[in-house]
């Protein structure tokens, strides 16, 4: 049989438990079983296997009380799908009849024995929580430390022991019940290791792998949908007969069963994210676009060596940013665009707030830019490509199919306009519009001597003809200036 190792304080140190606030103490909870778990344990194997079992079972029943402590402080709409399956697991006694899925248990814990975060990426995790950061930014650190948690578990070999005790038993029902729980939960997760260089979004792999874990329910896991809506039913109407140690009870996990089965389905929205970002491209957090050398020539060397940096990699830099709307119809259609097109910020009340530029490098080589903002709660986004096309450059809206030229001009004081001027729809040009849009970059130099970049986003009122002037200022009463976004960057 494969060695098996178990984890117990991995990863943690003193900045991992920098957070372990987040979590209540742990409860000690000693080895040995009591005569209620041996009676529990001899439903499911003999007499002699019995305190094995029931040992393990009590390890399950403990880490389910650990996720349910954790995630009350710290959770997200993955923590919610990570629970429904915790309180399957326990109510299945599945770590009990298997000593791997005993120690594949301990391997995807978020937390060590102790309460504190397992690893460095759980770490951030806990603290993105503690932040009060918006729900997608921490369904996507979850994906990040569950992937890495899954690479270590097939690193170990723990899914290739599980096969080979699998084999030992293929005779017994209850084994085959545990190697289709195997199937749609752990098994449908180890799809695609690319997510760890950042080739793939870990909501993509989330999406291929929840859709793959979907199918193989509905194929062939109703025997074991019925064996967790039997054991929940039996743990609701039995008695309570164990002592309270500080675990998760029975008929706590059952009731906890019911509720995340409904509340887990928020996952779907992490679905749909994954798939949009399918084909983001490469994490380009390395990577370098000499966007302005290439459409500036000789000139780019007029403007600022921050703004040339922060243009080839927006990656690179720590960002602030807040709005300004100017008029009602301003604010109206924001928010309108906002909520249909699912790109845009609307709260120009909430003040300056916290953000990340992140880039991604698409097949075509071409800079995949997203700019993510905080707000109360919510995550707001632009997302689009910049390309070069004829020492031109294009900002594209690849799924509107919308590409804008942009007219890049060197200012005085190594400073930089970037203006829109021709906007196509799928490669034909639309008429030219009222609107216009213009990034104003410049670079001050703070009290204590470091260097902040400022960019601000002007929406622009600018008609084309005295006409259309004199329709939008005189008789619209619309101002010059619409809106503005401003950010704040400093190199990270």
């Amino acid at each position: 049989m494969v060695a098996l190792e178990r984890r117990r304080g991995r990863g943690a140190g003193v900045t991992l438990r920098a957070v372990s606030s987040l979590v209540a103490p742990p409860v000690l909870l000693s080895d040995a079983p009591l005569p209620c778990d041996l009676a529990d344990a001899s439903r499911f194997v003999a007499a002699d296997a019995s305190p094995a079992f029931a040992r393990r079972q009590l390890r399950s029943r403990r880490r389910l009380h650990l996720l349910i402590t954790f995630y009350r402080s710290a959770g997200c709409r993955m923590a919610n799908v990570h629970l429904l399956a915790a309180h399957a697991i326990t109510l299945g006694r599945f770590c009990g009849v298997s000593a791997t899925f005993d120690a594949i248990g301990d391997e995807l814990m978020p937390v060590d024995d102790d309460g504190a975060p397992s690893t460095a990426a759980w770490a951030a995790y806990a603290e993105a929580a503690a932040a009060g950061r918006p729900v997608d930014v921490r369904d996507e650190l979850w994906l990040t430390a569950h992937v890495e948690d899954a690479e270590r578990l097939r690193e170990k070999g723990l899914d290739a022991a599980f096969a080979v005790e699998a084999e030992l038993h293929l005779d017994e029902p209850i084994w085959a019940l545990l190697r289709q729980h195997m199937d749609v939960t752990v098994g449908a997760r180890l799809v695609d290791r690319s997510a760890l260089v950042g080739l793939v979004a870990p909501e993509t792999v989330l999406a291929d792998g929840l859709s793959a874990a979907v199918r193989r329910l509905v194929r062939t896991g109703w025997q074991l949908i019925a064996r967790y809506v039997g054991e929940a039913a039996r743990a609701l109407i039995t008695p309570a007969r164990a002592p309270a140690r500080g675990l998760a009870s029975y008929r706590r996990a059952a009731l906890g069963l019911a509720f995340y089965f409904i509340t887990a389905w928020g996952a779907a929205r992490v679905v749909r994210r994954g798939l949009r970002q399918r084909q983001r491209g490469r994490d380009g957090v390395g990577d370098t676009w000499p966007l302005l050398d290439e459409v500036l020539g000789a000139q780019a060397g007029e403007v600022h060596p921050m703004i040339r940096d922060f243009y080839a990699n927006p990656a690179r830099f720590s960002v602030k940013a807040a709005l300004e709307l100017h008029t009602l119809p301003a604010r109206l259609w924001s928010r309108v665009a906002t909520l249909l097109v699912g790109q845009g910020l609307y709260e120009a009340d909430a003040g300056e707030v916290d953000a990340r530029f992140r880039v991604f490098r698409r097949a075509d080589g071409s800079m995949h830019f997203v700019r993510e903002l905080y707000c109360r709660g919510a995550l707001r986004v632009f997302d689009s490509d910049f390309v070069v096309r004829e020492a031109t450059l294009y900002e594209v809206f690849v799924d509107m199919g919308i590409s804008v030229e942009m007219r890049v001009t060197p200012l005085p004081g190594g400073a930089l306009s970037i203006r829109g001027v021709n906007v196509y729809r799928r490669g034909l040009r639309l008429p030219q519009a009222w609107l216009k849009v213009e990034f104003l970059s410049r670079v001050e130099v703070l009290s204590d001597g470091a260097e902040e970049l400022h960019i601000d986003g002007h929406l622009l009122m600018e008609p084309e003809g005295a006409v259309g002037r004199f329709l939008a200022y005189k008789v619209l009463r619309r101002p010059k200036e619409l809106g503005c976004i401003h950010y704040r960057a400093r190199r990270a």
